[in-house]
């Protein structure tokens, strides 16, 4: 029997012990869990309390059930996948992001994407700068390391910038593929300013279908605007599943603007 929290309910006081021999190996990937009768003998509770310890191991993404065979340890996740800024952008710059994160992590890459034309709507209207229902190609992404999905994205680009050009359409031309940088530099605006807006929140329910996202696990969810000078050349909106992705920031700390204090002394 384990020591017991005399303010915590003891599921969870169960569920920590057992999370606590699979951290440390004891309970293997693939291992069977003891079932709800030993988990009872065991820790000297009920059956209703084995089955809320077992089903918290669950939520968290430990623990698998199989109908009739009992509950097993799941197996190993994929590393992580490190996505890197501002280098990703740096040129020559000649691929997409989720490629240099793919080849980073050694991980096997699969994309599915589709473009087509639309009215831009309102909050991408704000964002790219352009007015609200102006044309603007919308390519839709689902991304997949290691056999599994990572995330999934909206990506607009103003046809003002690239309606007839050989660019027009991100994945066709002697430029389709490729990173932001390159497509854009073809046609004389070259992309010198990235902003990110990320925030962390539960998925809803097409993001659970989507991504198979384990019961209990948040989402990282990014608005992404580019610029080439003073131009808006594309607006992004990214899902990640947060169990599967590092964020990585580098950046340059330049001069205060001139008169003006940072805070510090001499």
């Amino acid at each position: 029997m384990v020591e017991r929290d005399p303010y915590k309910p003891l599921y969870l006081v169960i569920a920590e012990d057992l999370r606590d021999k699979i951290e440390r190996g004891e309970l293997r990937p693939e291992a069977r869990l003891p079932s709800e009768r030993e988990i009872c003998e065991q820790y000297e509770c009920s059956s209703i309390t084995a089955r809320h310890a077992i089903t918290e191991l669950r939520n968290a993404g430990l623990v698998l059930t199989r109908k009739g065979k009992g509950a097993f340890v799941a197996p190993s996740p994929p590393p992580r996948v490190v996505r890197v800024a501002p280098d990703r952008f740096q040129r020559p710059h000649s691929r997409p992001t989720y490629q240099q994160e793919a080849d980073r992590a050694a991980m096997e890459l699969d994309i599915e994407h589709s473009t087509e034309h639309v009215d831009a709507p309102a909050e991408v209207a704000e964002r790219l700068g352009i007015d609200e229902e102006s044309p603007v190609t919308e390519t839709t992404y689902k991304i997949s390391m290691a056999g599994q999905p990572v995330s999934i994205s909206v990506a607009w680009e103003p046809l003002a910038l690239t309606g007839g050009t050989e660019i027009e359409n991100p994945h066709d031309g002697p430029y389709g593929g490729k990173g932001i940088v390159p497509r854009f530099d073809a046609i004389g605006y070259h992309v010198d300013t990235e902003e990110e807006f990320l925030i962390a929140r539960l998925p809803k329910a097409h993001e659970i279908e989507q991504l198979k996202v384990p019961p209990g696990t948040p989402v990282i969810e990014i608005w992404q605007t580019f610029w080439a000078g003073d131009v808006a050349t594309e607006v992004a909106k990214i899902i990640f599943r947060a169990d599967r992705y590092e964020f990585h920031y580098r950046l340059l700390i330049g001069a205060t603007k001139e008169g003006a204090s940072d805070g510090t002394e001499d």
